[in-house]
Order: C-alpha cells, then sequence, then structure tokens
C-alpha cells in the first residue's frame, strides 16, 4: 500500500511538473520580463509556506546557520532551472523541454553513485532503462519534427537536468534532521527570492509599467499555484523515497508536458504516446523503493 500510495503522488508531481513547463512557455510570452515572473513566483511561494509552516508546523524560524544549505537550494531548486526553461521553453517548445529534462533520473543516478548518497541496484538500473525506452519514443517522433529548430535553445535546456539531478542529491545528503518540509521549501523560497531580487533591481526595467492583463494575471497565478503543489510534493516525496525515486517524477513529467503541451498548443497524441505512458508507469514501479527489501539489495 505504501509503495502505491508513493507511486500515485509521484505521478501527481510529475504530472504537475509537465504542466509547469506549457505555463513556462506561456509566460515566457507573456510580455513580463523573467526576473518580474521569478520574483512574483517565488515570493508568492514564500508567503504560502511562511503560513502552512505556521499552521502545519506550529512555527516560522529562520536558521541562520544552515544559510549556505538554503542558499544552495534556492540555487539549484529556483532560480537556475527557472531561467533557463523560460529561456528554452519558447525556442524548442513544451513538450521537446519535457523530454530534454527527463534526463534528471539518469543525472540523479549518476551523482548519486559518485556520491555514496543512495545505494544504485542492478534492478533501478533496469528501471531507469525503461524510463528512457519510454522517452524515446516521444523524442524520435519531436527531435525529427524538429530537427535544426534547437539551437541556443536546446544547449540551455540540457543543463537543466544535470542541475535537477545535484539538487536531487544535494537536498538528499544534507537535509536538516530537525526540520520539517514546509520550512525547507519556504527557506528555499526566501533563499530564492534573495537571489533574484537583486537581479530585478540590476536588470529588470523598473521604471516600465508591466503589462498586466487577465492573460497575465492567470498565468502568474497558475505559476504560483503549480509551483507550490510541485515543491511541497517535492519535499515530502524526498523524504519518503530518496533522490534517485522522485526523480522518477521527470518520466510522468515528459508524459504529461506533451499531453498539456497538446491541450494548450494543439499538438497531436499518438498511439506511441500511449504506450510511452505505459512503459513510464513500469519505470516508477521497478525503480521504487522496497522497504525492507530495498536495504537487502
Amino acid at each position: 500500500m505504501r509503495r502505491l500510495h508513493l507511486a500515485l503522488l509521484i505521478v501527481i508531481l510529475g504530472s504537475t511538473w509537465g504542466l509547469n513547463l506549457s505555463l513556462m512557455k506561456a509566460a515566457s510570452l507573456s510580455g513580463l520580463s523573467f526576473t518580474l515572473l521569478a520574483v512574483l513566483t517565488i515570493f508568492g511561494n514564500l508567503v504560502i509556506f511562511a503560513a502552512f509552516s505556521r499552521i502545519f508546523v506550529g512555527r516560522i524560524r529562520f536558521v541562520p546557520r544552515l544559510w549556505w544549505f538554503f542558499a544552495a537550494c534556492g540555487g539549484l531548486g529556483y532560480v537556475l532551472p527557472f531561467f533557463l526553461e523560460l529561456f528554452a521553453v519558447p525556442r524548442i517548445g513544451a513538450a521537446p523541454l519535457a523530454i530534454v529534462i527527463s534526463l534528471a533520473p539518469m543525472m540523479t543516478l549518476l551523482i548519486a553513485a559518485a556520491t555514496g548518497t543512495e545505494k544504485i541496484t542492478l534492478r533501478r538500473v533496469a528501471g531507469i532503462g525503461i524510463g528512457l525506452i519510454s522517452v524515446s519514443l516521444i523524442a524520435l517522433q519531436d527531435l525529427s519534427s524538429l530537427k535544426g529548430a534547437f539551437g541556443i535553445g536546446l544547449l540551455a535546456a540540457i543543463f537543466v537536468p544535470f542541475i535537477y539531478g545535484s539538487y536531487h542529491v544535494f537536498i538528499a545528503r544534507f537535509w536538516p534532521e530537525d526540520m520539517q518540509p514546509f520550512e525547507i521549501a519556504m527557506g528555499e523560497s526566501l533563499a530564492g527570492l534573495l537571489i533574484v531580487a537583486p537581479l530585478y533591481v540590476g536588470f529588470g526595467d523598473i521604471g516600465a509599467a508591466p503589462p498586466f492583463s487577465f492573460d497575465t494575471y492567470w498565468i502568474v497565478g497558475a505559476l504560483l499555484l503549480f509551483s507550490m503543489i510541485e515543491v511541497w510534493l517535492y519535499f515530502a516525496l524526498m523524504r519518503m523515497g530518496g533522490p534517485t525515486y522522485v526523480s522518477q517524477s521527470g518520466y510522468i513529467a515528459v508524459i504529461a508536458g506533451v499531453i498539456w503541451a497538446s491541450v494548450f498548443f494543439d499538438e497531436n497524441i499518438t498511439p506511441w504516446l500511449t504506450l510511452s505512458i505505459l512503459l513510464s508507469l513500469t519505470a516508477l514501479l521497478v525503480t521504487g523503493p522496497r522497504g525492507e527489501a530495498e536495504k537487502a539489495d
């Protein structure tokens, strides 16, 4: 039952992640500057997670001695992937970006093995392989149709899975034992805001009125809502399953990314996509933790 519960939460996390990629594309075309989008989204998350921390944990606290931890989380978890995805998605599309980001589990596996953060077994390698096959069914179609259209956008996108892999392993290795997921999310949001606010002041066009309209309001609101869900699920699942398992949400994200892209941008869903979904779910089951059996592998 616990494995089924974890798998369900991973599916929700991956689906939200995939949706966020389409929202990123809409945001990148909204006319708002990247720095303003980052400030609005991260500030909103900070307020929400501070409230959740007070309600569910019973406290709001700042731990200065952990500044290095939250600074790394804010940079790797918020700022770097946020700007790279905003830069890449209008150039290569939401579905291809989801495909590239789905390499995050492989990067996590390699980094975890190199640092000794998590035990890598043949079963997990097999699960990664099945996931890569599921991704290739979509990648072959999209890459052939977008040949020559990646350019610098693809180059920017390639850095994202490596950053996410580093982020997964860093969180698992240095998580402060006395802090709860909502507190970590609040601290990460605060650190991210402290990083992007100077960028907005230095490079944003503060004097110009931002092009707010109904379209920009719903885009910012949706980004805030679903990024909050994504961050909360990520930290909760990291405590329950570990970095390699949580990174499997990338496989669901690539499927969801294509589906959401078809909804927002009229891309076709083919029978190959259905097969890819089945293989992706199989990869989740094969790669997921198995309690005490995992320790004996």
